[in-house]
């Protein structure tokens, strides 16, 4: 199904495309310090090391390092974002240390080390996701077009997050300009899928602040509401614009494009089986890792799968910069709200988290997601307060995500809508005025939702 190679991720910044000859040093040791991040943090989570020796924080440096390197490379919007963070963050950890809180500096240098690995270990998977075949097909045109296309777009992007939509929209994008009608659809299945999928970087933010949920009950809880929203999507295509599916240009998607979700959900299943007591983020990497040197050296031997390899360490990981920033910011922030709750100098305001706080928090989130504010500092802003409360973990996962899904397709400042600006031309604040329907309809869905899987999956 794939023909190009994938470019950027959930919050890459579509603007600027980084040029592999520009700095190349720079980029090289970049990505050389990801991949020591990814191979600490596993060795950690496969429990290599002795507990009394636990190496993460060269991990957390690592990172650090690797984004003040490639820091350079972001746009303009998120520099001010990652810059606000950390400010507020910092302020926060300062003010908590003169009131004598105690703060663990190796907890905030390796905050957020699991996700990152995750997301950089998906990454690999570019590698694999490129057709043997390079002949280009027809274009298909019409209802079925649309049906096919969308489900497509649903199936690739639960594996490679962004790209999927950039794939499908780029060759469709040759022949047939994106407009309302497509580009709305596309994002808001795209969003959709962030509800369920292991290996989206919304699944990794939340098992990194609710490290004690469930992957298989998220997946339960998320999966209906994911296609919940998927049928709307579909409804309101065939009633409001018919005549704009009839012309639809779509793309063609085969069954192969099953074949790589598939061996990676049984991988991960397989491996929380044989190793129970390793954190999920780490047995997603280890999961994608294997997958991926499994498909490539068959294709290309062990001497071009390395050759593979070494290009995307340093070309290829250097690309989630803007993941790698945002990521460290909204860590820091946590650590400081999470000081200032445990030690009682910030007053928490919820009492408790039911079904009924977790449809408030769903509101709320939307509603800063309106304005502009990223899911990943609101998570980072909410869990700590509400971990304090002992809530049910699999239910306050599964607030967050629905609260990603609605948020990404409708905040003028996410990734998503981003991408569609930089490389379509249509302006993200447009496009994210045009989703606030279909996020407030779903935002009453979820609500209900909430409610149903808080009794049916305690």
């Amino acid at each position: 199904m794939f023909r190009v190679l994938l470019a950027t991720n959930q919050t890459s910044n579509p603007g600027t495309e980084i040029n592999a000859t520009d700095d190349p040093i720079r980029r090289k040791t970049a990505g050389i310090l990801i991949l020591l991040m990814i191979i600490i943090t596993t060795l950690a989570g496969l429990k290599f090391f002795d507990s009394g020796s636990n190496p993460l924080w060269l991990a957390g440096i690592a990172a650090w390092l690797a984004a003040l390197l490639l820091f350079v490379d972001t746009s303009r919007v998120l520099k001010i974002q990652v810059s606000l963070i950390l400010l507020i963050g910092l302020a926060m950890i300062v003010y908590a240390r003169r009131q004598s809180v105690v703060i663990d500096s190796n907890a905030l240098l390796s905050a957020n080390t699991g996700l990152m690995t995750m997301i950089a270990a998906v990454g690999f998977l570019r590698l694999v996701v490129i057709p043997e075949s390079e002949q280009e097909e027809a274009l298909p045109v019409g209802k079925k077009a649309f049906l096919q296309t969308i489900l497509g777009l649903s199936i690739s992007s639960s594996i490679i997050n962004i790209s999927a939509p950039i794939l499908i929209s780029d060759r469709i994008h040759q022949q047939h300009p994106l407009d309302r009608f497509t580009s709305q659809t596309f994002t808001r299945i795209f969003c959709g899928v962030s509800t369920w999928s292991p290996f989206f970087a919304a699944m990794a933010v939340v098992l990194t602040y609710v490290n004690d949920a469930s992957l298989l009950w998220i997946i339960v809880a998320g999966f209906p509401f994911m296609v919940i929203g998927f049928i709307g999507v579909y409804l309101e295509a065939r009633i409001r614009y018919p005549v704009a599916v009839e012309a639809f240009v779509g793309y063609p998607t085969h069954l192969s494009a099953l074949m790589v979700p598939a061996i990676l959900i049984v991988t991960v299943v397989g491996m929380s089986q044989l190793l129970p007591t390793t954190p999920i983020l780490v047995l997603i990497a280890i999961s994608a890792l294997l997958v991926t040197g499994s498909v490539l050296i068959p294709r290309h031997g062990i001497k071009g799968s390395l050759q593979r390899f070494k290009t995307h360490v340093t070309r290829g990981l250097p690309r989630i910069v803007n993941e790698l920033c945002l990521f460290l910011a909204a860590g820091v922030l946590a650590g400081g709200i999470s000081a200032l709750i445990m030690h009682g100098v910030f007053e928490n305001p919820f009492n408790q988290f039911d079904a009924i706080t977790a449809a408030e928090v769903l509101a709320i989130m939307l509603l800063c997601a309106f304005c502009g504010i990223h899911p990943i500092i609101l998570i980072s802003s909410f869990a700590p307060m509400i971990m304090t409360l002992n809530p049910d973990p699999n239910l306050l996962a599964a607030t967050f995500l629905f609260a990603w899904h609605l948020g990404t397709c409708s905040n003028p400042l996410s990734g998503t809508t981003l991408v569609f600006q930089g490389r379509y031309g249509i302006q993200a604040w447009k496009l994210a005025f045009w989703n606030w329907p279909y996020a407030i309809v779903m935002l009453i869905v979820g609500c209900a939702w909430l409610q149903v899987v808080a009794d049916i999956f305690p």
